[in-house]
């Protein structure tokens, strides 16, 4: 080994390492729980499944080139590899296509995602990506397709072999890349344009709320609590005189006040009940697509370097130089590190599982 197989194999058991560890945070304490898990929150701890599945074989094959202080590896197991390394890869596409799905469903067709249906999603992904990834081996062209890169850290397709095959292989795998990544564009613009629509509508309700609700009062848009203090504390010195001014006689009243009556009260509580309700709509809304937007971001971001040397050896034929293979590698390993971390800052339900078990076991 060298010293770039030797950076290459530190840097490859370090990261992987520690992206393993933030990933069982969040899968162990959501496995037990999993069926009080929206299909949403399902499909983002298998996701943490899929990638720790991915650093998992990383780190197997540079631990294993550190131990050995050399690059042999056998071809079998580097087949098993590489089945499981593009297993991994579809699978993961293949559930933020589904997190770009389900946002969809809610959104733009204003129908709810059943359990059913996310378990049903799993189960059809889990065997398409298995199928594509088992392609080589149905076509007895394992030990040519799945085989140790320049890198040395990883077994996956060889997309610079030219024999007929290999590229079919290829090609099938890169559309099933491409195809989901084009779609998953399309749909969150649709998404923006109706988040955009209905945040639209309720701000422009919530200015009228409130509105002449006495019949001689204009009332702006304020908070319950501002219209309390505009009526105790902001009135003119000679109202305030005179609400302490009654007569003695039976007609005595409270001069130049005009309280608001019951039903107007009633009228106004429904109004502010349900202005409250469009902001928590509202904040709901956002937070579910703004998880769902940085989830599959950086999956995109993660993998685009990556599927960028893909095709330009698979349409020049020719291998890329090995530190850039190495440094897409990593925008992969740090997609499957940071995706654990996306997930606690945004998902409620899965933060407050992995805060309840670490609070027993303090406990």
């Amino acid at each position: 080994m060298n010293a770039s197989d030797w950076t290459y194999s530190t840097t490859t058991t370090a990261v992987a390492s520690t992206g393993i560890l933030i990933n069982l945070v969040v899968i162990i304490p959501n496995f037990w729980r999993v069926r009080s898990l929206t299909p949403s929150s399902l499909l983002i701890v298998c996701l943490c499944c899929s990638d720790s599945l991915l650093l998992s074989n990383y780190l197997t094959l540079a631990a294993t080139h550190l131990r050995r202080a050399d690059l042999e590896y056998d071809p079998i197991i580097c087949q098993i590899h590489g089945f499981l390394i593009t297993f991994g890869a579809l699978w993961s596409l293949g559930l933020c296509t589904g997190l770009t799905l389900f946002r969809y469903i809610i959104i733009i067709r204003k129908k709810s995602v059943s359990h059913q249906f996310g378990y049903a999603y799993l189960l059809g992904t889990a065997a398409f990506c298995a199928l594509v990834a088992g392609l080589p081996f149905i076509c007895s062209a394992g030990d040519r397709i799945y085989i140790m890169h320049q890198t040395h850290i990883n077994c996956t397709v060889a997309w610079f072999n030219t024999d007929v095959t290999t590229r079919v292989i290829s090609w099938i795998c890169v559309s099933v890349l491409l195809i989901p990544v084009s779609s998953m564009g399309v749909a969150y613009i649709r998404i923006y344009s109706e988040v955009s629509k209905v945040f639209g509508a309720f701000r422009a309700s919530s200015v009228v709320t409130g509105d002449d609700l006495s019949g001689n009062q204009q009332r702006g848009s304020k908070t319950a609590n501002q219209d309390s203090k505009h009526q105790e504390g902001h009135r003119p010195s000679n109202v305030s005189s005179n609400q302490a001014k009654v007569t003695n006689d039976t007609s005595g009243t409270v001069d130049n006040i005009r309280k608001p009556s019951v039903d107007e009260e009633s009228q106004r509580a429904p109004k502010m009940l349900k202005k409250r309700r469009r902001t928590e709509e509202e904040t709901k809304q956002i937070a579910l697509l703004m998880q769902s937007i940085a989830i599959v971001g950086l999956f995109l971001i993660g993998w685009t370097p990556y599927l960028s040397m893909g095709l330009y050896e698979l349409l020049t034929g020719t291998k890329a130089h090995p530190d850039f293979e190495f440094a897409a590698e990593m925008f992969v390993s740090m997609n499957d590190l940071l995706n654990p971390v996306v997930v606690m800052v945004f998902d409620d339900k899965i933060r407050r599982n992995v805060v309840q078990l670490f609070t027993c076991a303090e406990d």
